[in-house]
């Protein structure tokens, strides 16, 4: 008779942890709730040291030929390969263009950008129509902590949700914190710091949480990580071990 109640209990303890590490470990539990929203998405900037590429264009491509830098060619072995050569953004956000000398584009989108290059183009009387592209080339995000390949990690777009980031990096570790991801973005020479909760769905429709050139996110470690070296690591694991003591105690005694 004594059994059936410390039996009870103790399967009711394993419920407990069992939904609470429900509750800890998956992602988006509530995205049905935000099914058919609306998705508002913004532009980067072009900030100091990003490396953009250039492209200057006419009717006539002999006039425009002196308004692009010729790519440079990489030769392995017998085979000979064309890499594209960039312009690197200065601390002042300013590159240097062939002819147009310094130009200004740091906290300008691209399209602000190839807006600015093709108006002076045209006014200083250069080129009549000309057809501008910029872009970033080296567009990257750095991820740390509780994930299973932590690094730098490229992409071509101008921004990626932060969960592709996070599928790029392997997806987290069990031990990962999903209810305190940290993004790190420096925009304008302003560094901002946000907490992002992944078993929520109410962040994904904020543009700030698109992962942007040279976001760096944290992954830290859940409790039962930072707790792991002690011998009790939290309530539920406390009355999971006295149960199991007293079971044990009345088998023997029983015995």
């Amino acid at each position: 008779m004594k059994k059936l109640p410390i039996s009870i209990l103790l399967l009711l303890v394993l419920v407990l942890q069992s939904c609470g590490s429900k509750k800890k470990m998956l992602y988006v539990q509530d995205l049905d709730e935000y099914d058919n929203t609306a998705l508002v998405y913004t532009t980067s900037k072009i900030q100091p040291n990003d490396i953009l590429r250039v492209d200057v264009s006419d009717l006539n491509p002999i006039v425009a030929a002196p308004f692009n830098i010729q790519s440079s060619s990489a030769v392995g072995g017998s085979t000979e390969t064309t890499q594209p050569v960039g312009y690197l953004v200065n601390p002042k956000g300013q590159i240097m263009l062939p002819i147009l000398n310094e130009m200004g584009v740091g906290g300008l989108t691209t399209s602000e950008a190839e807006m600015k290059i093709k108006q002076t183009l045209i006014n200083e009387g250069y080129l009549i129509n000309p057809t501008v592209q910029v872009r970033v080339m080296n567009n990257k995000f750095t991820i740390l902590g509780e994930v299973n390949k932590p690094g730098v990690v490229s992409f071509t777009e101008q921004s990626i949700g932060l969960l592709t980031a996070i599928g790029l990096a392997g997806d987290l570790t069990y031990s990962g914190h999903r209810k305190d991801i940290q993004l790190i973005r420096e925009t304008n020479g302003v560094r901002s710091i946000y907490h992002i909760d992944l078993t929520t769905a109410s962040w994904m429709s904020d543009p700030d949480f698109r992962i942007r050139q040279n976001d760096i996110i944290l992954v830290t470690p859940n409790t039962a990580k930072l707790n792991s070296g002690r011998i009790v690591t939290n309530p539920l694991q406390l009355i999971t071990y006295i149960t199991t003591f007293i079971t044990l105690f009345f088998l023997i005694r029983k015995n």
